[in-house]
């Protein structure tokens, strides 16, 4: 079973953010950081279920797994992981737009 990793806009977005705060400092380890953070989440491949349920969003189980100082979060269907967000622990996830529910 070959499981796919998604990086939904919301991560890619994110992963953007990270490295444009770190590469104000450095560049070399705003790469790293990037660079650590999808290997982390490739890790999930072989243990999918590894993060804790977080909430039921549009009825699709959202699981949570923290990294550093980011939470990841994610759904699990079939053979993909859709990669919502990468959130860092000082923001609000209120203002997470991965989580606004649109109308």
């Amino acid at each position: 079973m070959v499981i796919k990793i998604i990086y939904l806009d919301v991560a890619v977005q994110d992963l953007a953010s990270i490295y444009k705060f770190i590469s104000q400092d450095s560049v070399k380890y705003a790469k790293l950081e990037v660079k650590k953070i999808k290997a982390f989440t490739e890790s999930l491949k072989n243990q999918p279920l590894k993060g804790k349920p977080y909430q039921i969003i549009n009825g699709t189980d959202v699981r949570s797994i923290i990294f550093k100082h980011y939470t990841i979060f994610y759904t699990f269907e079939g053979q993909q992981i859709n990669i919502l967000s990468i959130h860092h622990h000082a923001r609000l996830v209120s203002n997470n737009p991965a989580f606004k529910i649109e109308e």
